[in-house]
């Protein structure tokens, strides 16, 4: 699939592509490619992808925490990621229009990583979709619902009006 030139073009330093290969018990498997990367990162579930993306932002410094993420223990050295330091990159743009997920390609842009999370838009690049996301929860869940749709797995729909348990509540008098 050959996607738009100017796709991945602007701003590519946190615009990056991610192929999903397969979907295991709905935990995506893939890489990530940035034409900063001197290679592809492999991700192995949605943690991996984040940390991973999160990382490539703290390498790069854009776009820029608002706030360091705490933590229960020790804080982590950031993963190295192999970024080029220098406008020049082994990832021409022409490879990275050529790259395609088996199961889902995404080109995700992260703008913002305010409150802790990060703001952007996500391409469903089959479909060419686009969706901004307010969070990472959302961006997931866009992903999430995309990967069902592709393999056509049939969603439950919630009646929020009816109650789901008969006795949740015991009426006191």
């Amino acid at each position: 699939m050959q996607m738009e030139a100017q796709s991945l073009q602007h701003n590519g330093a946190m615009k990056s592509l991610i192929c999903i290969h397969k979907n295991e018990s709905g935990e995506p498997h893939g890489e990530i490619f940035n034409r900063y990367l001197k290679k592809p990162i492999a991700f192995t579930g949605v943690m991996s992808l984040i940390n991973k993306m999160d990382d490539l932002c703290d390498q790069t410094g854009y776009p820029q925490a608002y706030n360091h993420y705490r933590s229960f223990g020790e804080k982590k050295k950031p993963q190295e990621i192999g970024i080029m330091n220098e406008a020049k990159n082994d990832m021409s743009d022409s490879l990275l229009e050529s790259k395609t997920g088996d199961k889902a390609t995404f080109i995700i842009q992260v703008q913002f990583r305010q409150n802790s999370s990060w703001q952007g838009t996500i391409t469903w690049a089959e479909r060419k979709k686009t969706q901004r996301y307010r969070s990472t929860l959302e961006m997931i869940k866009l992903m999430d619902s995309a990967l069902a749709e592709e393999e056509e797995i049939p969603v439950e729909i919630i009646d929020w009006s009816k109650p789901s348990f008969d006795n949740l509540y015991i009426n006191e008098k």
